[in-house]
């Protein structure tokens, strides 16, 4: 990870300097836990506290995940089919629940939100799904303005918009920005511009490519807000990236690379109450994964 002085991040960074694309900016905005510019997270990426092989068959190419309501129990979802497993993670990952909602779909984001479990599509679609103790749930979706080629790739909660966030994995192959846009809760509407974007050559810059890289572009794969600093940290299967971005000003604070050894193919992201991340991969030669890294910052 390349340090960039503080002095210079204006200049350093003046494509990444966005404003609060929502109208309706939170009443409370959260305080940063580290600085602007940080050469590190409140994390060790290299030491997971937990890892959990995914047994299940339909979870080898899990593709987003979310804290429950439980300590310790995790949702999850996969590709080609929309059905939500709820994972035992104190029980070695079984899977002790299983939502079925639509029989088929590119599902790419799962999150629970108080009662409701949301599912986004890959067209950014999303479906609401309630009463999901019970069979069959009650299913609402709602369209938005997002279409296939904006191919939505991470789904996450923020509460202080009150508000679903959707990355969007865009072109892979392009530079073009990667959007994040905010769909309101309250009024069950897409804003119009996204709330984040991020540019793929500035996190080029801050973690070069190696010899033994292949010259892809971020993209994001998973996205989830820390549940104290409010920043927004956003993981990319190409180049096993991880970013975060700062929640008020979009500007980016941090990239890592990730050690794809651990995690072979990064999909989704997620905090817990406490603040420990939680990363999923899917298993490339085997099962899927999830796997948690202590919080070790300041509470």
């Amino acid at each position: 990870m390349q340090k960039l002085p503080a002095l210079t991040f204006g200049v350093a960074f003046p494509a990444l300097v966005l404003c609060f694309c929502n109208a309706n900016n939170p009443a409370v905005t959260p305080s940063p836990s580290f600085a602007t510019v940080s050469d590190s997270i409140p994390y060790k990426l290299q030491s997971p506290s937990l890892t959990i092989n995914l047994v299940s068959a339909e979870l080898k190419e899990i593709s987003g995940l979310s804290p429950a309501d439980s300590p310790g129990v995790y949702v999850a979802i996969a590709d080609e089919r929309g059905e939500v497993f709820l994972v035992d993670g104190n029980g070695g990952g079984a899977v002790f629940q299983r939502v079925l909602f639509r029989e088929k779909g590119d599902f790419e984001g799962v999150e629970m939100v108080g009662k409701s479990i949301w599912a986004a599509k890959s067209n950014g679609d999303l479906f609401e799904i309630s009463n999901w103790k019970k069979s069959p749930p009650e299913v609402s979706e709602y369209k938005t303005k997002l279409k296939k080629n904006n191919d939505v790739e991470g789904l996450a909660y923020d509460p202080w918009r009150k508000a679903l966030l959707l990355a969007c994995k865009e072109n892979p192959d392009s530079l073009y920005p990667r959007h994040i846009f905010v769909f309101n809760l309250n009024s069950k509407a897409l804003d119009d511009a996204p709330a984040y974007t991020i540019n793929p050559e500035e996190v080029n810059r801050l973690v070069p490519y190696l010899d033994t890289e292949k010259h892809d572009y971020f993209s994001p794969s998973g996205i989830a807000v820390h549940p104290l600093s409010g920043d927004i940290y956003v993981i990319s299967t190409a180049l096993k990236r991880l970013v975060v971005l700062d929640y008020k000003t979009g500007r980016l604070k941090f990239a890592q690379r990730l050690d794809k050894k651990i995690l072979p193919q990064p999909e989704g992201i997620s905090f817990d109450a406490a603040g420990n991340l939680l990363l999923s991969s899917e298993g490339k030669q085997g099962e899927g994964l999830l796997l948690k890294f202590d919080f070790i910052g300041k509470k």
